[in-house]
């Protein structure tokens, strides 16, 4: 049984890009290097808004090894036709440079997206973050761990929700366990590589790469809408555990699952009329962005 994770390297060998919409700025370096893997591009709407805008910021899939920022399908689009200024980041991979140093990447790339995203007519302070699968671990652990953004002279309070999509990757040890006992249950072997390895290979680390091990009432934690696939393996039980974990603090959490979707299906869908979980998240922005 793959995980969400190994799945999506599959799905983003064979993913095109969407087509171009409203890109202002492609292949923006964010940390201070030529590094391609921190850069990101960004999307406005056609006509500047006349006062500011809020902000959707994406981290794309891949089992933090592989994935592109240009792979957003529909979303660039969808959210520009709102009036919302769409960013749309990459990361350094994991086998390049351990966990937390992505987890500091996306912190520069938001601290760009802070400095720089009312030239093209946004809100700094009314940004949602969101991402699909290792992605959405990663907006998760952002929007819930403050320590990043806090490197970055930054704070929680600029983001006004979170929706991570699909990820299962919340709760690292519990997942690992999970994992391994379905593994052993259909008789098949360990991985050679995989979440125990990705997070560190030492259980304290998973455990610190966790997002719900940071769940603390008082800190700012956005509001969350956690969206999975219903029938899946893993994640189910992984964006029940972050709801609980947030509701737990009196954080506004919801976790809703998709039916008749599967891993990637659900990420390509959103901007479809009539898909679900596209309706779920014009209602979550309709409420976080009054």
């Amino acid at each position: 049984m793959l995980t969400p994770f190994l799945a999506s390297l599959a799905l983003f060998a064979a993913d095109a890009p969407a087509p171009v919409v409203h890109l202002n700025f492609a292949d923006v370096p964010y940390a201070g290097t030529n590094d391609f893997r921190q850069t990101l591009n960004v999307y406005a709407p056609a006509t500047k808004p006349a006062k500011p805008t809020p902000v959707i910021f994406w981290i794309h899939g891949g089992g933090w090894q592989c994935g592109e920022k240009t792979s957003v399908q529909l979303k660039p689009k969808f959210f520009t036709d709102l009036g919302y200024v769409f960013v749309a980041t990459n990361h350094r991979y994991v086998k390049s440079v351990p966990m937390n140093e992505i987890f500091a990447d996306i912190a520069k790339s938001l601290h760009w997206t802070h400095d720089h995203v009312a030239e093209f007519g946004g809100d700094p302070n009314r940004i949602v973050i969101m991402g699909h699968s290792s992605g959405a671990q990663l907006a998760a652990y952002l929007a819930i761990d403050e320590r990043p953004l806090k490197a970055e002279g930054l704070s929680l309070s600029m983001f006004k929700g979170c929706v991570p999509v699909d990820a299962d990757t919340f709760d690292i040890p519990a997942v690992i366990e999970l994992a391994t006992n379905n593994r052993k249950a259909a008789g098949k072997p360990e991985p050679k590589y995989g979440h125990r390895e990705i997070f560190g290979g030492k259980p304290e680390l998973w455990t610190d790469y966790s997002a719900t091990t940071h769940v603390a009432a008082g800190k700012g934690i956005p509001p969350f809408l956690i969206l999975y696939d219903a029938a899946a393996a893993l994640t189910p039980d992984q964006a029940k555990r972050l709801e609980r974990a947030l509701t737990s603090k009196g954080i506004q959490a919801k976790a809703f699952g998709a039916q008749n979707t599967n891993h990637g299906k659900i990420n390509a869908d959103l901007g479809i009329d009539g898909d679900p979980s596209t309706a779920e998240v014009l209602s979550f922005l309709k409420t976080v962005l009054r």
